[in-house]
């Protein structure tokens, strides 16, 4: 994953005499292509880049602006589909932050990952309304902080069983050896009916999560900000099935004046599918994107292991409303 070229590209939109050195940040992410390891930030097992000082920084001191955005998310449930949507409703009229943010990938927006200069680019750089995103627990994020200073949050989600088959194809596709110690962690054993049954088993390296805990554990921790006046949630299905009335849902949500008209447009340029062919045209992105389909999931599942996830659903979830759409 060419993370070095998009960095010094993002960079360049700084004037010279404010461009902070950028070298220090390339440095420590080839450490952490070359020599990957988990690290802990309290209880909670941070994804290979993430940073315990960048979390402890964004938690107690990092000062967002007012109109910022944070797509939060757990992997494969839709995370630059969304920000993608939201670079179209902010930057329909600024030509220079749309194609600046064009080829913005995660770690280029995570708060969790990298180190601190990536902070410094944020505030630099020519955009006046920022999209950054987080695969971090609610737990993880000073929620109150982030609510008195203005931010919004919108928080996806998507059915388990179509974020499973998508996170397994993810990792096949990923640029690391497969004998590597950190993919075995993270893939477990090779088949799917294995990967799923560690995952809900939460023998996986957590991402984002404590000791034995799996994605629905991580919507639980958003679950109780859903009514946050500054906290939305949003259903990966939902936008599939109706996108023109979840972007204008979106529109509201983020206060941009949109009609009817413009969030069709929107729509029809936000596809999954074409989300996923202007990814193809940025150098250096590995194919993190799997059909975005909903229902792909029955041509990998086995019956018993389809109610297998039904059953932890059941268990996990039971004390909610929350209702997954796994056929459109």
């Amino acid at each position: 994953m060419d993370l070095d070229s998009g960095f010094r590209k993002m960079a360049a939109y700084i004037s010279e005499d404010e461009r902070p050195d950028i070298e220090p940040l390339l440095d420590f992410i080839k450490e952490e292509f070359a020599h990957p390891q988990f690290h802990v930030w309290k209880d909670y097992q941070l994804s290979p880049g993430g940073n315990p000082a960048l979390v402890d920084y964004a938690y107690n001191e990092w000062k967002p602006w007012k109109n910022d955005v944070i797509v939060a998310s757990f992997p494969k449930t839709g995370t630059t589909w969304l920000r993608d949507i939201c670079r179209h409703l902010f930057y329909k009229s600024d030509s220079v932050a749309f194609e600046m943010t064009k080829s913005f990938m995660g770690p280029h927006v995570y708060l969790e990952s990298d180190n601190l200069i990536k902070y410094e680019l944020w505030e630099k750089l020519p955009w006046k309304r920022r999209i950054l995103a987080t695969h971090m627990s609610a737990g993880m994020m000073n929620l109150e902080r982030l609510r008195a200073s203005g931010v919004k949050i919108i928080y996806i989600i998507r059915n388990p069983k179509d974020r499973l088959e998508s996170m397994y194809n993810m990792m096949q596709n990923l640029p690391i050896p497969k004998d590597n110690k950190i993919f075995s962690q993270m893939m477990g054993i090779n088949s799917f009916s294995d990967f799923v049954t560690a995952d809900l088993e939460g023998k996986h390296i957590e991402i984002n999560l404590k000791k034995g805990e799996n994605y629905l554990d991580h919507i639980l921790s958003w679950y109780p900000h859903r009514n946050d006046d500054n906290v939305m949630f949003v259903c990966f299905e939902d936008i599939k099935k109706d996108p023109k009335k979840e972007i204008l849902k979106v529109a509201k949500f983020l206060e941009v004046d949109l009609t009817e008209a413009e969030a069709q447009n929107v729509a029809d340029l936000t596809t999954f599918e074409k989300t996923k062919e202007r990814m193809k045209n940025v150098p250096g992105v590995p194919s993190f994107y799997n059909k975005g389909a909903v229902g792909n999931w029955k041509t990998h599942f086995t019956v018993a292991l389809s109610r297998r996830v039904d059953r932890m659903v059941e268990e996990k979830l039971s004390s909610t409303d929350i209702k997954f759409t796994y056929q459109l």
